[in-house]
């Protein structure tokens, strides 16, 4: 996992995120006292203005109070006022996915143990009453359906956000599981096999579509294939679903398909050995993405790519809490794809199946 991070922030911004981590690392459950306001301009060699900010800084966000004539105090681990968490997710049968739902458990792995409460939201940030929104220390964007104006309203809100998935399609930090590069090496991988007759099947949620399509357009035009001659059908689109999209992939008689989830792949193998008589990969290779454990022990094996949903889950509550807890902006959070050989796709390196 990467983390890209900015340019260096001011004194007020850095003398606030030391006493952060400070506070933070401390084992302490109840309150503890910090150092004064002069003994912190000694320490770090700064003006009482600049200390003074910093300090309001940390009380704005909940860190510190202060007690006339005796002192500034942090909040302990069990006393830390805790604002909840949102997760932006306008389309409720995503939950139903299964790399959805590992991300979904990653974030409540992180904010329970920090006792942040989540609240699943599926309204547009415009129409947030101001009473939930001030109740709001940061929200978890899923992206589809999802709008910039969206996002300038949270901007707008001042609450810092995470896109829980890579998107072109919109302004702001993300979580990026590497689906547009895992989609252009299969796609080459195809190519270099000699495979110019290749569908795509689509349709299992918009974003993580999106991202993948773009990758297969990076590997088409390197390779002076005009994408829009790659046929696609969408499962969400075509008549009878996902069953129709593969009935009409079949029937063009491709050399390879690159599905966009194990669940397609594996009805498309199905429909192809039943109902159409081929082998695969002989008469036709299929790749495919998420390496669902649900699947990995079919006959044969999906040639697929596994992405950390839940770590990806995980690395966005714990960016978009730490941007809570400290006022530093949320960063661009990277994770490297796995690649998974099946036997659903011929080997380059060795030209049989792998």
């Amino acid at each position: 996992m990467v983390v890209h991070t900015n340019q260096r922030p001011s004194a007020r911004k850095r003398l606030a995120a030391a006493l952060t981590e400070e506070i933070l690392t401390k084992p302490e459950s109840g309150p503890f006292q910090l150092a004064s306001e002069y003994q912190l301009c000694e320490r770090y060699h700064l003006s009482r203005v600049t200390v003074r900010l910093a300090l309001s800084d940390l009380e704005n966000r909940g860190l510190i109070y202060r007690k006339h004539g005796k002192g500034t105090f942090a909040h302990g681990r069990g006393t830390r006022p805790t604002k909840m968490v949102a997760l932006l997710l306008k389309t409720s049968p995503q939950t139903e996915h299964w790399p959805i739902s590992e991300m979904i458990r990653g974030i409540q792995n992180i904010l329970s143990v920090q006792r942040v409460p989540v609240l699943l939201v599926n309204t547009s940030p415009s129409e947030w009453t101001p009473e939930m929104a001030g109740n709001l220390g940061g929200v978890i964007v899923f992206p589809s359906q999802v709008t910039s104006a969206d996002l300038i309203e949270l901007n707008n809100r001042k609450l810092p956000y995470i896109i829980a998935g890579e998107t072109i399609a919109l302004p702001g930090p993300q979580v990026s599981l590497g689906q547009t590069e895992a989609a252009r090496k299969t796609t080459e991988n195809l190519l270099q096999q000699g495979h110019r007759q290749i569908a795509l099947l689509t349709g299992y949620d918009p974003n993580f579509d999106a991202a993948k399509r773009e990758g297969i357009y990076q590997a088409l035009r390197a390779a002076h294939v005009d994408p829009a001659a790659v046929p696609e059908f969408d499962a969400t689109r075509c008549e009878g679903g996902a069953e129709g999209a593969v009935r009409a992939i079949l029937a063009l008689h491709p050399s390879a398909v690159v599905a966009f989830d194990d669940s397609l792949a594996t009805l498309l193998c199905l429909r192809a050995r039943q109902d159409m008589g081929l082998t695969i990969p002989g008469n036709m290779s299929v790749a495919s993405f998420h390496d669902s454990p649900y699947l990995r022990y079919l006959d044969p094996s999906l040639t697929t790519v596994q992405f950390d949903f839940l770590g990806a889950g995980r690395a966005a509550a714990e960016a978009l809490n730490r941007a809570m807890l400290t006022g530093e902006p949320v960063q661009n959070i990277t994770f490297e794809p796995i690649h998974r050989p099946g036997q659903t796709m011929i080997s380059v390196d060795h030209g049989i199946s792998s």
